[in-house]
């Protein structure tokens, strides 16, 4: 089935064309001094400092990790920090404070963030320039952290991260080609633009090569412990001694089902749901059936996952499963470097 939608993705190059030159005239609208005037396409700037992180493809390469990664960092050094996100698949529309683990109304991506975040508050607004307008009015925040949002030119960004993966370097064609046919939001080379690249490795220990970016920084992910539905750690060690499945719906699963091999972790069956899928009650009797099939005691899953899956917590425990998520943190290289480079960017 994969090979008959790659094959069909080739018959999206001309429109791939089309939208690199689409990309190509609004950036030149927002780029030319000439023609900002006539079209009036000037970026806002915001009072306070905009850290931008995003990617050039779709699909998950870590960045709301690397986010949380930053904002617990630079919140360590006594800075205000608001974090601004699109809520992706939320089912609202405008300008929220995250206040909530309400992920129909948020995004699972925001609850994630807030739910690690205590002394930061983050907003959600498909509008990004209207939602730093309305940050700004507050006068609280030292930093506003925008969690995706590079290729979108209405907000002026003080610092820019692009964050990679593995994909990067593939050598598959989509890796190489624009949207639609491909999986690129914008050509390869647009990574040297912006002021700073991260090359997430995730959990893998391969060596690759340093794309020569003149402000380059490799992240990995440990896995720190599992956590169940009323907040209590469980070891490493005793999810090894046990038969557990696993699921998700994230954008690279096979990550996840690495990460839980290479721990040792016996795995009696792994499903895959879509990413940021919305899970309803059918699909948790389907899991609650594997676990019946396969004798597990454990079911296992993401951080992010389990954020759209906590209204079923009453029915994980009526059915006498353990529902547990694994609790991972980013680990970016030379650091304190990337902290100091954001805290320069802070308005005198």
């Amino acid at each position: 089935m994969m090979k008959v939608i790659h094959s069909l993705r080739i018959f999206l190059l001309p429109f791939s064309l089309l939208y690199w030159i689409l990309i190509s005239i609004r950036n030149l609208l927002y780029t030319s001094t000439s023609l900002k005037k006539i079209f009036k396409m000037e970026s806002y700037k915001s009072e306070v400092p905009v850290i931008c992180v995003g990617n050039i493809r779709v699909g998950g390469t870590g960045k709301s990790q690397i986010v949380l990664n930053l904002a617990q960092e630079l919140i360590k050094r006594n800075q205000k920090i608001a974090i601004l996100s699109r809520g992706y698949k939320r089912k609202s529309k405008g300008f929220f404070e995250v206040n909530s683990l309400d992920v129909e109304k948020f995004g699972d991506e925001p609850v994630f963030l807030k739910m690690n975040l205590e002394n930061a508050r983050v907003f959600v607004s498909e509008d990004r320039k209207l939602a730093i307008q309305n940050i700004n009015r507050t006068h609280q925040f030292d930093f506003i952290l925008m969690d995706d949002g590079l290729q979108n030119l209405s907000v002026h960004k003080d610092f820019s991260i692009v964050v990679l993966d593995n994909n990067f370097y593939s050598k598959n064609i989509f890796e190489k080609l624009l949207l639609p046919a491909g999986n690129l939001r914008e050509p390869k080379s647009k990574v040297f633009d912006y002021d700073c690249l991260i090359l997430n490795k995730k959990f893998d220990e391969d060596e690759l090569e340093n794309p020569s970016h003149k402000n380059f920084f490799e992240a990995k992910y440990k896995l720190e412990k599992f956590i169940d539905l009323d907040g209590q750690e469980i070891e490493i060690s005793e999810l090894q001694k046990q038969n557990s499945g696993a699921f998700c719906g994230i954008a690279q699963p096979i990550t996840f089902e690495k990460l839980l091999r290479k721990n040792s972790i016996f795995l009696r069956f792994f499903k895959v749901f879509p990413d940021h899928y919305s899970y309803q009650i059918q699909d948790l009797k389907l899991l609650l059936k594997f676990v019946e099939k396969f004798g597990s005691k454990y079911l296992i899953t993401t951080e992010k996952d389990i954020v759209r899956l906590i209204k079923f917590k009453n029915e994980f425990e009526r059915a006498e499963v353990f529902l547990v998520f694994a609790k991972i943190t980013a680990e970016i290289k030379n650091e304190e470097k990337l902290i100091q480079d954001i805290l320069c960017q802070k308005r005198k």
